[in-house]
């Protein structure tokens, strides 16, 4: 017995190493994902601030936690999907703040101060996506924060949407980077009216 398990080890060795050799795992299929920038139309320049301009201190942009660098879809039932393939090269957020910054050196009627006297001005990036009505737009809409010199806080909500071609990635760069100089200028606006 002892010579016939003697052999039925090394058979059983031999025929596993065997099996093992035509069996192999299949690589999984992978979608490359493709990177999206914002195109940022160029600011006309710096602009020499007016007598009466609006000092403000930029505290912060920043984007809700379930926003980062997948392009959202929101379905005709209101869910929010990924895109497989597509993605913003860095955080909207990010592009917000850019977008801020060039409409802040374009304003002559707000100026950008590192003052704690000055009325302080924090953005949060609320909505990010597409969306999938009759016609597709990208829509965001950001939480504009001014905190003024008396330390009252005023609080309110900006919302505005492009159009965007059907096809992917079409002109949603070009689409992306109007809605956010559009959403930084209406935040501009609403800075100016703060008393």
């Amino acid at each position: 017995m002892s010579a016939r398990s003697g052999l039925v080890t090394p058979l059983v060795f031999v025929v596993s190493v065997l099996a093992s050799g035509g069996c192999r795992l299949e690589r999984p299929e992978i979608v490359p994902t493709r990177m999206i920038e914002p195109r940022l139309a160029d600011a006309p320049g710096a602009v020499a601030d007016a007598p009466d301009a609006v000092s403000v201190r930029l505290l912060e942009t920043q984007t809700r936690g379930h926003l980062g660098r997948p392009v959202l879809h929101q379905l005709a039932s209101g869910e929010l999907t990924e895109d497989p393939v597509w993605r913003w090269s860095s955080t909207p957020d990010r592009y917000l703040d850019s977008a801020l910054r060039l409409a802040l050196a374009a304003s002559s009627e707000v100026r950008l101060v590192d003052r704690s006297t000055a009325s302080a001005l924090a953005l949060t990036l609320l909505t990010w996506h597409l969306d999938a009505g009759a016609s597709r737009q990208l829509v965001g809409a950001v939480e504009l924060q001014i905190t003024g010199v008396d330390r009252a806080i005023r609080t309110e909500v900006i919302r505005a949407s492009e159009p965007v071609s059907l096809e992917l990635p079409g002109d949603l760069a070009d689409a992306a980077g109007r809605l956010l100089q559009r959403l930084a200028a209406d935040s501009l606006a609403r800075v100016r009216q703060t008393p």
